[in-house]
C-alpha cells in the first residue's frame, strides 16, 4: 500500500504542475523535455544501484519501451494542452477514470485477472462524458473551441489508459532484479529523445527559460516516481484493485486544490460528474 499512496502523489504533483505552467505562461513543451531528461538520469541512476547483472531487459522489453516513450510524450503534451484550455480538474479526471483501460484489457488480454464490474465501468464512462460535456455556444470560433475542449480531454483519457496497461503488461512478464528501474528508465529516455525531436522541429525561437528548466526538473521528479511506484505497486496488487485506488485518490486531491487554489469553477454537471465518477471507481470494491 505504501506504493500506491506515493504514486497518487507523485502523480497529483505533475498534474498541479501543469496549471503552474498554465497559470504563469511557462513553456510547457520545454518543461515537458527537461521532465524527461530528469526522469532519464533518475532511472539510470537508480538501475546502477539495484541491477548488478547489466542489462536485463529483453528485445520485447525494449521494443515497449521506444513505444511507451512515445506515448508518454504524447500524452503529456495533450495533458499540458488540455490543463490550459478546460482545467486541471477536467483533465485529471480524463486521466484517471483511464483506468477501465488497464482493468478490461487486463482481463481480456492476461491470465489470472478480476472479472471487472461492467456496470462500474458504464457509471465511469457516463461521468467523463458529464464532466467533459460543454454547453454549444453560438459562433464558429466558439463552436472549434468547444471541440477541442472535449477532443482533448478524450485523447488525454485514451493514451493514459493505453499507457497503464502497457505498464501492467510490461510488470506481469518481468522477473529480474532491476528490470523496473531499467525499463522507467529506457521509457523516459526515448520520451527524452521524442520530446527534443519534436521541441526542435515545432518551436521557431528555440529560447531557454530557467522556469522551464526548473518546472521541468520537479515534473521530471514527479512523473519518473508516479511510474516507478506504479510498476511496484502493480507487483504487489491486482490492477483491479490498484488503480481504482491510486485514480480516486489523485482526482479527489488535484480537483479539491484546482478549485481551492487555483480558483477553478465547474458547472453543475461537472461536480456532478466528479462524484458519479468517484462512485463508478468506489463500485469495483462493491
Amino acid at each position: 500500500m505504501l506504493y500506491l499512496f506515493l504514486a497518487i502523489i507523485s502523480a497529483s504533483t505533475y498534474s498541479i504542475l501543469f496549471k503552474l505552467f498554465a497559470c504563469r505562461e511557462i513553456d510547457s513543451l520545454q518543461a515537458i523535455a527537461f521532465n524527461y531528461l530528469t526522469a532519464t538520469i533518475l532511472g539510470l541512476g537508480m538501475s546502477l544501484g539495484v541491477s548488478t547483472e547489466g542489462v536485463v531487459l529483453d528485445g520485447v522489453e525494449w521494443g515497449l519501451s521506444i513505444f511507451l516513450g512515445v506515448m508518454f510524450m504524447t500524452a503529456f503534451v495533450l495533458m499540458a494542452r488540455s490543463t490550459k484550455m478546460v482545467g486541471v480538474s477536467v483533465t485529471t479526471v480524463s486521466a484517471r477514470v483511464a483506468l477501465v483501460i488497464p482493468v478490461v484489457c487486463s482481463y481480456l488480454l492476461l491470465p489470472n485477472q478480476i472479472e471487472p464490474r461492467w456496470w462500474a465501468i458504464a457509471i465511469i464512462l457516463l461521468a467523463l462524458v458529464m464532466v467533459i460535456w460543454q454547453p454549444k455556444k453560438g459562433g464558429e470560433r466558439e463552436k472549434r473551441e468547444g471541440a477541442r475542449g472535449v477532443l482533448l480531454p478524450i485523447s488525454v483519457f485514451l493514451l493514459f489508459g493505453t499507457n497503464n496497461f502497457c505498464l501492467k503488461w510490461a510488470q506481469s512478464r518481468m522477473t529480474e532484479v532491476g528490470a523496473a528501474e531499467q525499463l522507467s528508465a529506457a521509457i523516459f529516455f526515448f520520451a527524452a529523445l521524442v520530446g527534443a525531436i519534436y521541441y526542435f522541429f515545432t518551436t521557431k525561437n528555440c529560447r531557454f527559460s530557467w522556469q522551464a528548466l526548473v518546472g521541468g526538473v520537479g515534473l521530471g521528479v514527479a512523473n519518473f516516481f508516479t511510474t516507478y511506484f506504479m510498476i511496484l505497486g502493480l507487483a504487489q496488487l491486482p490492477s483491479a484493485i490498484f488503480f481504482p485506488i491510486y485514480h480516486v485518490g489523485i482526482v479527489a486531491l488535484v480537483a479539491t486544490m484546482g478549485v481551492v487554489i487555483f480558483g477553478e469553477r465547474l458547472t453543475r454537471m461537472q461536480i456532478v460528474g466528479l462524484v458519479v465518477a468517484a462512485v463508478g471507481i468506489v463500485a469495483f470494491f462493491v
